[in-house]
């Protein structure tokens, strides 16, 4: 996540210096903006990772749980 993090301000970083030009169409203006849409377009991803990951996590212990009830009752008999 740190990763990301830095990614992310240093992207924003760069867009903004290279928007500090009144030229609109230089070429530093234009790899900002890339810049920033890649950016963005993986900030959305990374937020999805993160989501299916802790999702998977959730399940894994679901699992967990059920076996050890399982168990548990196996035991018993």
């Amino acid at each position: 996540m740190r990763r990301w993090a830095f990614l992310g301000i240093t992207t924003i970083a760069l867009t903004l210096g290279a928007c500090s030009k009144q030229d609109d169409k230089s070429a530093a203006h234009e790899a900002g903006r890339a810049a920033g849409k890649i950016a963005t377009e993986t900030e959305k991803a990374a937020k999805k990772a993160g989501k299916e990951l802790k999702e998977a996590v959730r399940d894994a212990r679901e699992g967990w749980k059920e076996a050890k009830q399982e168990e548990k009752a196996k035991r018993s008999k």
